[in-house]
């Protein structure tokens, strides 16, 4: 039986007892496991941390961080057992590359404000993998991030090359025209056109939520919660009154949902 450290605060204890998890004795199901399989599971745990954070828990919040930071210590364990690299490999690399991004804290650059840090950051970066990199003729982001977040970041990236809308006014013409041309679009019997105004419509939102300095997943996750704890308001309040919303009409649901509303 392989005894796990006695002191379990410092950080190279979760190390070792990772490395435990997969050595011979440890457990077969961490065993198992490869790179891609605990995928899903990184994916998984960055939302939780997401949720624990908006929700403003603290316990919750920490507790997500270290299952988050298993998910790096496990992939680094793998890495190293391949003889690629391991986690003190990816402590430095990230260490010397917040270094080498921030010369106007750890060098001699001088910067105004935190736009002119992200043009730095962006050169900075260029720089680094004009190397490794053909020219690129796509924006090259995670394919599971959210296509809501992507729409934003794409925003960010055509504005450093001068090529945005002026301002949150301007955007929200644009979401306006966009909002016209999905409604002609439902007039219509081609769906593939309807989808192409929906997404052009989605998109301009995620610009003008930009604009407003504002990130459009948190919008609408907090909207999504709002929605939700609503929901099941209007659900116990048509419990109470012995019905089945099923049977209920349009117009008996929207006047308890407008109750549900004025309720705080």
């Amino acid at each position: 039986m392989v005894k796990a450290p006695k002191n379990l605060k410092p950080f190279k204890s979760l190390v070792e007892i990772v490395a435990h998890l997969r050595g011979p004795k440890g457990c077969p199901w961490d065993k198992e496991q490869t790179p891609k399989t605990l995928t899903p599971f990184i994916v998984e745990e960055a939302y939780e941390l997401v949720d624990a954070i908006e929700d403003g828990d603290l316990e919750d919040w920490k507790e997500e961080l270290g299952d988050l930071l298993l998910q790096v210590v496990l992939q680094a364990q793998i890495a190293c057992e391949n003889g690629e690299f391991d986690i003190e490999g990816v402590i430095e690399g990230i260490g010397s590359k917040l270094v080498r991004r921030h010369p106007h804290v750890f060098g001699h650059i001088k910067v105004k404000d935190s736009a002119e840090v992200l043009r730095n950051w962006e050169s900075i970066k260029k720089d680094e993998k004009k190397d490794k990199t053909k020219k690129l003729e796509k924006f090259k982001f995670p394919k599971r991030l959210p296509a809501l977040q992507i729409a934003g970041k794409i925003g960010e990236k055509t504005k450093r090359h001068n090529f945005d809308w002026p301002n949150a006014k301007a955007v929200f013409n644009k979401v306006r025209e966009e909002f016209n041309e999905l409604e002609n679009a439902l007039n219509l019997s081609n769906r593939e056109h309807q989808l192409e105004e929906l997404g052009d419509l989605l998109f301009s939102l995620a610009q003008l939520s930009r604009h407003l300095k504002m990130d459009p997943e948190s919008a609408l996750r907090k909207t999504n919660r709002k929605f939700e704890k609503r929901f099941f308001k209007l659900k116990k309040m048509v419990d109470q009154l012995g019905k089945d919303m099923n049977k209920m009409s349009s117009a008996e649901l929207e006047a308890l949902w407008k109750r549900v509303k004025r309720q705080r």
